[in-house]
């Protein structure tokens, strides 16, 4: 039985798992980024995927730029916070800031 944290003092906490579903909502998220001129510094073991049709290839990239043609980055929570966050405080005054902050919104209610 699952009590709730007012009865027992104690909050609960989960890693986040990129599903597919969540890493195909995070490339339209990240189409959006890119468009409001949003670049990834990638660094080694950074994770990335890149689209096989219907699935994901997922891989880390070691010394080797040369893969990310075309990938996608899978940042962290956390960096995905501090994206929404740049973008509110940004003087963007431009639809594609107000569209990339609905879609991080979104993405955070729906899988984080």
């Amino acid at each position: 039985m699952r009590y709730p944290p007012e009865l027992t003092g104690r909050v609960g906490f989960k890693n986040f798992t990129w599903t597919t579903e969540a890493i195909a909502d995070w490339e339209n998220v990240w189409n959006a980024l890119w468009a409001c001129g949003i670049k990834w510094e990638w660094q080694n073991s950074d994770r990335y995927v890149r689209r096989c049709g219907e699935i994901f290839d997922c891989f880390a990239v070691h010394n080797d730029a040369v893969k990310l043609d075309m990938a996608i980055p899978l940042p962290g929570i956390h960096t995905i916070e501090e994206l929404n966050e740049w973008l509110l405080g940004t003087p963007i005054d431009d639809y594609k800031a107000s569209e990339a902050t609905n879609l991080i919104r979104k993405w955070i209610e729906a899988y984080v």
